[in-house]
């Protein structure tokens, strides 16, 4: 290695293997010097927000259990995980040695959907299917499944997709695209390892027998869909009642404006304005028409004259404000 590296390689293989037991977040704790940061916290925090999932997964286990008796005759106890985020790296190593994984689509989501299913429920739903008995599987360590599994495992999974389209179909209306199932999570390895997944999960029982499915979905391709699966708002009680009436009819009377009366107006050349001197008289023929406006709103038209002596406006037409506010 180079002279300059900042780390020897005693030192890396240090750091990793306390990184990897944990010490090292227990020691950043106690002195207060650095800290890992957690990248999911941003996701765990926005999960915590989806409360209409819990309600909708419930019903999905519900019509999951349905579809699983009608398909293949065998009435499982269906019920619901709590949903949790994953990365892909932590989804992949939380399979077990022999799993079908069957790859989908649900649109409008961005991104590949999973649909899991073990080797052991694969294995009891044909001895139970074609009468073998309804015993699971006694080798449990094989890495390897059949044609007829691998069918059984893409027929689950269409459970899967088209009951969770069922149970979302007031949030979210989803639609399944092609199914393709494979023995080995190969596609699920080619995401980004730091991708986050939402798993969903449901455990399975029919008598002695239990097991577990599970729906990955990508987290981020959910998140431009967050509102719909928030908490309704509650609306702002607005009072119908009219007990603010009384009050506005006895205090607007009140009120006092400015009312400006137009006798006349008149054109002037720029030119002549700018010549315009103290002394200098400007003739205004009188009026015929005279406005009385408020704040430049016509309030009234009326005929200019005299009335006992003074000068005076009589009305004769007022705006349609007044009209209903006398009415």
């Amino acid at each position: 290695m180079a002279s300059d590296d900042v780390l020897t390689e005693g030192e890396i293989d240090a750091l990793m293997e306390s990184v990897d037991d944990g010490t090292s977040a227990a020691d950043a704790a106690d002195d207060g010097q650095f800290r890992r940061f957690d990248f999911a916290a941003r996701e765990q925090s926005l999960l915590r927000e989806f409360t209409a999932l819990g309600p909708l997964i419930e019903r999905q286990a519900e019509m999951l259990g349905v579809a699983l008796e009608s398909g293949f005759s065998i009435e499982f106890t269906v019920l619901a995980q709590t949903p949790e985020l994953l990365s892909v790296a932590d989804a992949v190593a939380s399979l077990e040695r022999s799993v079908a994984v069957t790859n989908s689509s649900l649109s409008p989501l961005a991104g590949p959907v999973f649909a899991i299913a073990p080797a052991e429920l694969l294995s009891f739903v044909v001895n139970a299917y074609f009468g073998g008995g309804s015993a699971a599987p006694s080798d449990s360590s094989r890495s390897s499944l059949t044609p007829t599994e691998l069918r059984l495992a893409e027929r689950i999974a269409e459970f899967q997709l088209s009951s969770i389209s069922q149970a979302w179909t007031d949030k979210l209306a989803l639609e399944a695209g092609e199914l393709t199932t494979l023995g080995v999570p190969d596609r699920l390895e080619m995401l980004p390892s730091s991708d986050m997944l939402l798993r969903i999960a449901f455990s399975l029982s029919a008598g002695e027998f239990s097991s577990q499915i599970s729906l990955m979905l990508p987290f981020a391709a959910l998140e431009p869909y967050r509102e719909r699966f928030l908490p309704p708002r509650k609306k702002d009680e607005v009072s119908d009642g009219k007990s603010w009436e009384p009050f506005f009819r006895r205090e607007l009377p009140g009120i006092e404006l400015e009312v400006a009366g137009v006798l006349a107006t008149q054109s002037i050349a720029l030119a002549d304005l700018l010549q315009l001197q103290a002394g200098m008289v400007i003739p205004i023929k009188p009026p015929e028409e005279v406005r009385l406006n408020i704040d430049n709103v016509t309030l009234a038209e009326g005929r200019y004259g005299s009335f006992d002596g003074v000068k005076a406006v009589q009305l004769h037409r007022l705006a349609s404000l007044l009209l209903s506010a006398a009415n």
